[in-house]
């Protein structure tokens, strides 16, 4: 029966080789890695702040998808409360933080709210003859099948935010949009 065992020989006045790190190798790879975890937590915030206007994005985006689709789908006579009576400031509504609409259904929805939005004809005059339309005549002709609807948002907590009036500290973002019908 034969064993395979290491034998470690050492010579007379010599000392065992081991393989290891020296220390200067392991300073160097620690500062080289510190380098790289320093470099990457600095670029966290630039990230984190890509990251919320990414979300802001897609909540106004779906705001402005959510109430351009409600005036669409009204008649021409309302057009979903746009035009009702005392609407030329348009109407408000109020969202959450990912978008969706906020009710207040007996309670307060200051708790949640992140976005209001108004919508408003561009000009309140196309209610009754449509829309202005360029011809080549140099002349401007009316198409009774097109409304000019702009949706504000702003990102805000104020359940009476004032779109004609916003303060300084708050971007109100507007989107125009035209909004056709074939039928009444």
């Amino acid at each position: 029966m034969k064993m395979n065992m290491r034998l470690l020989v050492l010579k007379k006045g010599s000392s065992p080789q081991i393989a290891a790190f020296s220390l200067v190798e392991v300073v160097l790879a620690i500062g080289i890695m510190a380098l790289g975890v320093v470099t990457i937590l600095g670029l966290l915030p630039h990230g984190m702040e890509m990251s919320r206007k990414t979300a802001n994005e897609q909540a106004e985006t779906r705001i402005v998808d959510q109430l351009v689709g409600e005036v669409q789908a009204s008649d021409w006579a309302g057009m979903g409360g746009v035009t009702a009576a005392g609407a030329s400031a348009g109407v408000k509504s109020y969202y959450d933080d990912q978008g969706l609409r906020l009710y207040e259904s007996g309670g307060s929805i200051a708790n949640q709210l992140v976005y209001v939005a108004r919508v408003k004809l561009v000009d309140t005059t196309e209610f009754t003859k449509g829309m202005n339309m360029p011809s080549k005549a140099g002349a401007t002709a009316t198409n009774q099948n097109l409304r000019r609807v702009m949706v504000e948002v702003a990102v805000t907590q104020d359940q009476n935010f004032n779109f004609d009036n916003a303060p300084a500290g708050i971007a109100v973002k507007r989107f125009t949009q035209l909004v056709a019908k074939m039928r009444k």
